[in-house]
């Protein structure tokens, strides 16, 4: 590493490690140290994908989590990346497995019923597939809107910056989705 040139680990510890760290938390009890370290050092990887802003905001909520009897133990790290779901979605491109459903023959399945998009933008939300009814109704009347909204745009009507920037979203959600599922597995994640 250059010196001066921040890890994506060194960003994760200043931005939020640090902080925390500062305010007096210590490691839970009943964890050995070495066994908190390697906890903190996953949790850094986990949390590289956020921006600074993200990690700031994280950094802010976490701030009245801490736990144990006096309140000033880390929360373990599965309450750590609820939080930071909360503020920044992990993409499904970092997650192989959420990855491979697109890949398999649900991908083509959606991308023929016309609600790939949705699909793949309800799997980034939830980190799951659609289990159910509701789960599908959800898909088609979400698509159905998103539609409607390139109906009316094809036929002249010009968006405001809301609709714009929702039609670039979609676009961008589509873009990603689709690379997805030309990529090779073998180079996958």
């Amino acid at each position: 590493m250059t010196a001066g040139v921040e890890t994506k680990r060194g960003r994760v510890r200043r931005l939020v490690l640090e902080p925390l760290a500062e305010l007096g938390w210590i490691r839970p009890k009943g964890m050995k140290a070495g066994a908190h370290a390697e906890e903190l050092v996953r949790l850094s990887d986990d949390l590289t994908y956020m921006s600074d802003l993200s990690l700031g905001a994280l950094c802010d909520m976490l701030r009245s989590k801490a736990q144990g009897k006096a309140r000033n133990e880390w929360p373990r790290r599965g309450t750590i990346l609820h939080l930071a779901e909360v503020v920044q979605p992990r993409p499904v491109e970092e997650m192989p497995n959420l990855v491979s459903w697109f890949r398999s023959v649900e991908g083509p399945r959606a991308d023929r019923e016309g609600v790939l998009v949705r699909e793949f933008l309800f799997f980034e939300k939830f980190k799951r597939p659609p289990l159910n009814d509701g789960d599908r109704r959800l898909i088609r009347d979400r698509t159905r809107d998103d539609e409607h909204l390139r109906l009316l745009v094809a036929e002249g009507r010009v968006p405001d910056e809301q609709d714009a920037a929702k039609l670039r979203w979609l676009d961008n959600a589509e873009r990603r989705v689709r690379a997805i599922m030309e990529q090779d597995e073998g180079r996958a994640a």
